[in-house]
């Protein structure tokens, strides 16, 4: 399995767990980091193929730099004004 930085403030959900390991991928939560920066957490030094992340400047940069990126889709998007609620559906790696 493909060693992926799970960069966020939240810990992976089963569900995040499972759509990685269907494409061959194991999530290693490794905290929050600056989206313009997520250097600063030694991926490279710790040999991760790639992170997932959330923030488009952390995909854009860890990409430019070689790494996979990895997104989850939110398969739940509430009515405006309504309580957020969140569970991935999918994961889409580039």
């Amino acid at each position: 399995m493909k060693k992926y930085a799970f960069i966020s403030r939240h810990a992976p959900t089963p569900e995040q767990h499972t759509l990685a390991q269907k494409k061959g991928i194991c999530l290693v939560e490794v905290g929050d980091a600056d989206a313009f920066n997520p250097f600063a957490l030694g991926l490279a030094a710790k040999n991760y193929a790639g992170a997932v992340v959330v923030h488009p400047a952390a995909a854009l940069t860890l990409k430019e730099l070689g790494f996979e990126v990895g997104v989850f889709e939110n398969g739940s998007r509430p009515v405006e004004g309504e309580k957020p609620a969140f569970f991935a559906k999918a994961l889409h790696i580039y």
